[in-house]
């Protein structure tokens, strides 16, 4: 089949305006930077862009709930800490008290380093973290860790402490269920240091009277035992914690990478593709002005 010059000529063209914008997308790749200009450059990477985005995205927030979560317990297990310490120091105070040779004046000058540590307890139990939650709670505060996506449950972790293993220093109302929640916080630390009923009220009471505190039971020390032992567990949570967020930074890089890899350009490929984008539109051109520049004679042979 004979070609025609018209033929020869509008083929050149077509060409000219292919390798034109070959050129212009493969400069726009080289400074921006990414591979995929558009949906239909690859239909198949675009849509593995996304869910890598979707799931980068999640990783982002479940980092910064770990984030955190880990600056919360930090703060709770210094709480936890401070609460134990006074609660050892009122111990050791109720163990100075029962030395016999001590005098009602004598007992009666403790009342003032009680009622501070009375005083020191209450404060430690209701502090409250930067973003204004409450340290000790019932309730717990719990924040997912992990999870969440892909099929996978979410994992949660409870991120503050707890006042319940104090019940010891109010039996009456710990038994009527004033630990389980129902009661406002505040009132609940209120009824564990300062009530009429509490033990540490008694306490101070007694020294002002110039008497011998009565802890027969040995709650104090129990108290303080129990604030540790819940610390303890506290700090494996932490560990769990930032083993999660250290899994979850790894998870991201990874991700990075591959979404790197499907949509940012290949510098090396796309300076070649230019390259040779460039020859192309040049061969074009030079045939067109060729065709363009014939006589007429010429274009009849």
């Amino acid at each position: 089949m004979r070609t025609t010059i018209e033929d020869r000529f509008k083929t050149s063209l077509a060409a000219i305006q292919i390798q034109s914008k070959n050129v212009a997308d493969e400069q726009v790749r080289l400074s921006g930077g990414k591979r995929l200009l558009r949906a239909s450059d690859s239909p198949l990477s675009v849509g593995r862009s996304v869910d890598m985005r979707t799931t980068l995205a999640h990783l982002d927030s479940l980092k910064r709930l770990q984030d955190l979560a880990l600056s919360r317990m930090t703060e709770a297990e210094s709480a936890m800490a401070d609460a134990a310490r006074v609660l050892d120091d009122l111990h050791q105070l109720w163990a100075t008290t029962q030395n016999g040779s001590l005098g009602p004046s004598q007992l009666r000058a403790f009342q003032l380093q009680a009622k501070s540590l009375q005083e020191e307890l209450q404060s430690t139990l209701k502090r409250k973290d930067a973003g204004g939650y409450a340290l000790f709670d019932p309730l717990g505060l719990e924040v997912v860790i992990s999870g969440g996506t892909r099929g996978v449950d979410p994992s949660r972790i409870n991120t503050v402490g707890s006042i319940t293993g104090l019940s010891m220093l109010n039996k009456a109302f710990s038994e009527n269920g004033g630990l389980d929640g129902a009661v406002d916080l505040d009132e609940a630390i209120a009824q564990l240091t300062s009530a009429e009923d509490s033990l540490i009220q008694q306490f101070v009471q007694s020294l002002g009277r110039g008497e011998r505190p009565r802890v027969e039971n040995g709650e104090l020390l129990a108290a303080s035992q129990a604030m540790t032992n819940q610390r303890i567990g506290f700090g494996a949570n932490q560990s769990r914690v930032e083993r999660a967020r250290q899994q979850a930074e790894d998870v991201s890089v990874s991700v990075q990478t591959a979404l790197s890899a499907e949509v940012d350009t290949d510098y090396a490929s796309s300076s070649m593709e230019v390259q040779k984008a460039k020859a192309l539109l040049e061969a074009a051109q030079t045939i067109t002005a060729q065709i363009g520049s014939m006589n007429l004679f010429q274009k009849l042979v």
